[in-house]
């Protein structure tokens, strides 16, 4: 697992969204950042946010929120995971942002995602999106 610096992270998650789609980048209690391979993504720890998609200086004003957001979680968990999407609204296409847990298990991933309202999850190993109504 590598480990990176705030802003290679940030970096990171900037370029993989523009040229992917998303990205999820885990930060640890010790304030590492890493790149999570395997397990659920299962956001909703806090209200989503979002920027308009090219914004770059919007998104680093996001971004550095959202990382405040997610050291005050770290107070009560080992890792956390910022996730971050493009979707297309009726004014353009948005970076949506969210503070995520990654579990093991897919059950329990969508339990919490239904506990939480969320509409999926994210299955980081197959790199697919799973809608919580999915059986």
């Amino acid at each position: 697992m590598k480990n990176f610096s705030f802003d290679e992270a940030m970096c990171f998650a900037y370029g993989s969204t523009m040229l992917t789609g998303g990205s999820s980048v885990g930060l640890m209690d010790n304030g590492e950042y890493y790149l999570p391979k395997y397990g659920y993504v299962v956001g909703g720890i806090v209200p989503e946010k979002f920027c308009k998609a090219g914004n770059e200086a919007n998104f680093k004003e996001v971004y550095n929120r959202l990382f405040l957001e997610a050291t005050e979680e770290l107070e009560r968990s080992l890792a956390i995971v910022m996730g971050t999407w493009v979707e297309q609204r009726e004014n353009g296409k948005y970076i949506v942002f969210d503070l995520c847990n990654v579990l093991d298990d897919m059950k329990g991933a969508l339990e919490l995602a239904a506990k939480r309202g969320e509409r999926a999850i994210y299955d980081l190993e197959e790199q697919r999106e799973i809608f919580v109504n999915y059986k």
